[in-house]
């Protein structure tokens, strides 16, 4: 059925039903509104209601405060002339309205998404709605504390908090939005709902304008399907003791490097027909021939061939699969992927892929991956950090910047074309491994927004969920409501990431560095116990722009505490040269504040101890410095000193050295040989989002040793 507006009756009542009263009585003729009018008592507001007119200040179809009746009946021949020029021919039918006082006007609205559900918005409304686009969504039937934390995210959320002015009643507005939810949840034919505006009192609220459209109920896919068996299936994949290959051939090949990539798995089983041994070991026709089933299944031959042995391979009792081969449904063969998926549910044998780029764990010794290792960067030690990514490019890329930052890898999975196993199974898992302490995720969609966020919750309670999101842009289809302009796919993902617990990255995201950063910061760093921070500087430059840098990204700079001055002043003080006295104390009586500049004359030890007394400073929750190695008195040995330093803090020390020299790259490649990690850009970003994850969870991600 094509998108109708329901009439102002229609959707007064259903409303109504749900505790939601609007204002109001629709009438169809002019005479009838008149009457209306009167009964109702001056003044009054006549709106015009048509499907064909959205916003409809602007076509001028809205009276406000007409006293008479006179003044009624000059509006409606204006009213209808105003529709009529519009394009919309005659209105659906004239509102009547009782005029309401003034307050504050707010959007509380509700789409239905494919992926999510009911999404439902909250924020600011009326008639510039679109260009103040202060609203956030929320999925699913909300509560109060989901309606709480969307208006906190929200100008008018300050508003209604009584930001130059009295408190409106926040209580009734989110009742209201839960309210709306629930309506939504219960009628799936409803495809957009606008309650705008909304205006709000110190007490209540009216309603003043609704529309609901209504559609083809949308088909939502069901909540969390992780079976018992599935995950056990999905455990196989990442700690098998046995691996068959099929496709296993000689080096150059993508099955020979797979082949060559997977013998740290305890027993290795090559399968091609056409060989009798490869890379000397046996080499087996097909999985009849195998001396036992294995755990893991691994295909890497065309398509059609995949699917016949896939079936093989699931009678034979073989536990999990990883699917490299393409030419699925990414190109059009949705009937050899439907088949691999039929096969999958009937033997209970989850798969990873097609079209995929395979699975690293380092802890069991898995490596899947078909790129050669003297072309891309294999990390080869464990640690707590687990990447999933849609992408198997930006997934490798990942891994080569980790691996350049000499980051270690706990596991690394490519999802591709995601039919069996998606990331929500792939979370789930690495959210129940308790050696996995962050996770990384890469995504650009998903079919199963509700799974994905019920699985989030559950892992983000235990372990923090990084996220960045591929695919945002792009342009709008035609709405017939406000929130529908409002609350695209984007938006529906956003509330995901907000009510999952992730951590959604969206700046900066053309480089995954930022990601990285993250997890560098994570990974090496002792826990943050606040936002409050030291900015340290060999140059004065660099400390202004990074002091700048994070008061932007709304962090604190740290007032030092008398303590802490006085002993800068007097670390400093041996070290400033004047002809007067007066203008010695002067200056000296200047240090202390932050950022905090150690003179371009400064030598390890000053840096050190600034750093030491500036670690024990009470109001300093990390530091941050930026060193230009490049001046002369800092010695060859800094590095190493610093190493010692890093040793003895109980607070982060993030380093940024300064500049590109051979002096610098050196310096920085010997910290990070011994896994000090520096910093350049992005830097300030990555620590306000590391300091936000230390603070939620209370705790430091450094793996234990």
């Amino acid at each position: 059925m094509a998108k109708t507006q329901l009439d102002f009756t229609a959707s007064a009542d259903l409303l109504e039903a749900y505790g939601i009263p609007i204002l109001g009585k629709m009438v169809t003729d002019p005479q009838q509104a008149v009457q209306v009018a009167r009964d109702l008592g001056y003044p009054v507001v006549l709106k015009a209601i048509s499907e064909k007119i959205i916003h409809k200040t602007d076509a001028q179809v809205v009276f406000l405060n007409l006293k008479t009746e006179e003044a009624v009946k000059n509006a409606l021949d204006r009213l209808m002339e105003n529709v009529k020029q519009a394009g919309a021919g005659l209105p659906d039918g004239i509102l009547v309205q009782k005029m309401a006082d003034p307050g504050f006007e707010l959007l509380v609205g509700a789409k239905q998404d494919p992926g999510f559900g009911p999404v439902t918005m909250v924020g600011h409304g009326g008639r510039f709605v679109e260009l103040w686009a202060d609203v956030q969504p929320g999925i699913g039937i909300l509560t109060e504390t989901d309606v709480e934390e969307m208006l906190s995210q929200t100008m008018a959320g300050t508003v209604l908090n009584g930001f130059r002015g009295p408190a409106l009643d926040k209580p009734a507005v989110i009742r209201l939005a839960i309210n709306v939810s629930r309506f939504m949840a219960d009628h799936p034919e409803i495809n957009e709902l606008d309650l705008n505006p909304v205006i709000v009192y110190e007490q209540g609220y009216a309603i003043v304008d609704c529309r609901l459209i209504a559609d083809d109920p949308i088909t939502v896919p069901s909540g969390t399907d992780l079976s018992e068996e599935k995950m056990k299936s999905l455990k196989a994949v990442f700690s098998p003791r046995s691996v068959a290959i099929v496709g296993a051939s000689r080096p150059g090949t993508m099955g020979g490097i797979i082949l060559k990539n997977c013998l740290g798995i305890p027993t290795v089983y090559p399968i091609n027909p056409k060989l009798k041994t490869v890379q000397g070991l046996t080499c087996y026709p097909d999985f009849d021939a195998l001396p036992e089933a294995p755990d893991l299944g691994v295909f890497a031959v065309n398509a059609e061939a995949t699917v016949e042995s896939f079936e093989r391979f699931c009678k034979a009792g073989g536990r999990g699969a990883i699917i490299f081969s393409d030419g699925f449904a990414e190109i059009g063969r949705k009937d050899l992927e439907e088949r691999l998926l039929e096969l999958s549910i009937q033997y209970d044998v989850a798969y990873i892929g097609p079209n995929c780029m395979g699975v690293i764990d380092n802890f069991s010794k898995v490596n899947t991956l078909f790129i050669p290792e003297h072309r891309t960067s294999v990390i080869r030690g464990s640690s707590g950090i687990g990447i999933i990514s849609q992408s198997g490019g930006v997934g490798l890329e990942l891994m080569e910047m980790m691996e350049a930052d000499n980051l270690d890898l706990g596991m690394w999975v490519s999802c591709g074309n995601a039919s069996s196993v998606g990331v929500a199974e792939i979370l789930a898992h690495m959210g129940n491994d308790p050696r996995i302490k962050v996770i990384a995720i890469y995504m650009e969609g998903f079919d199963n927004g509700l799974k994905l966020m019920q699985v989030g919750k559950t892992v983000s309670a235990k372990k923090p969920v990084l996220v960045i999101k591929g695919g945002t842009g792009g342009g709008a289809a035609a709405t017939l409501s406000h929130t529908a302009s409002l609350a695209g796919s984007h938006e529906a993902f956003k509330a995901c990431c907000r009510q999952a617990g992730f951590y959604l990255v969206e700046e900066l995201t053309e480089d995954p560095k930022v990601l990285v950063n993250i997890l560098s910061m994570l990974s090496s760093q002792p826990a943050a116990g606040g936002n409050r921070v030291a900015v340290v500087s060999v140059g004065g430059g660099a400390g202004i722009l990074l002091a700048d840098r994070v008061t932007e990204e709304c962090m604190e700079l740290a007032e030092f505490a008398p303590e802490t001055r006085k002993a800068l002043q007097d670390l400093m003080a041996d070290n400033i040269k004047t002809a007067r006295p007066e203008d010695k104390a002067t200056i000296v009586a200047g240090i202390g504040s932050n950022p905090l500049d150690l003179f371009g004359n400064c030598d390890d030890d000053r840096l050190l101890a600034a750093l030491r007394i500036i670690a024990d400073d009470p109001n300093t929750d990390i530091i941050l410095t930026a060193i230009y190695l490049q001046v002369p008195y800092l010695s060859e040995y800094l590095p190493e000193r610093l190493i010692d330093l890093q040793r003895d803090l109980k607070k982060p020390l993030i380093v940024s050295p300064r500049g590109f020299s051979k002096h610098v790259a050196r310096s920085r490649a010997y910290l990070y040989s011994k896994k000090f990690h520096t910093y350049t850009v992005p830097m300030i970003k990555p620590m306000s989002i590391a300091i936000k994850v230390w603070c939620d969870y209370g705790r430091s991600f450094i793996p234990e040793e």
